[in-house]
């Protein structure tokens, strides 16, 4: 049985508050396309994909097509690693990367495998 979807709590009427949440919200929209990007070089780099049908067929996997991984990549040689501040600075064309992830992976709370950190978008 589908679990009913979760409403959002209401919105600050303190124009402070809204403030503050969205720069936090775009300091780890931020920090998602750099780590995606990141990741998605290692892979590549290191040809962990080779044997699961190479790079194409393991983005599938992802559900990310070679266009997208390749904008990942890019943001992330180009203002990843420290390169660029996240906080609250990233142009909005940035996060157009995040626009173009699957719904169901931009809903859902993830777990990062090698820190532990939990990251949610509710």
């Amino acid at each position: 049985m589908a679990q009913p979807i979760k409403q959002p709590p209401p919105l600050s009427a303190d124009l402070n508050v809204i403030t503050a949440e969205i720069n936090s919200y775009k300091q780890i929209a931020g920090q998602a396309i750099f780590e995606i990007g990141r990741r998605l070089k290692h892979v590549r780099k290191e040809k962990l994909a080779e044997g699961r049908g190479g790079w194409t067929e393991w983005l599938r996997l992802v559900e990310m097509s070679t266009s997208q991984a390749d904008r990942f990549m890019k943001v992330y040689d180009e203002l990843g690693d420290g390169k660029f501040p996240t906080s609250g600075s990233i142009a909005l064309g940035k996060f157009y990367e995040i626009a173009t992830l699957p719904p169901e992976h931009r809903d859902q709370p993830h777990t990062v495998p090698s820190t532990g950190a939990t990251i949610s978008s509710t």
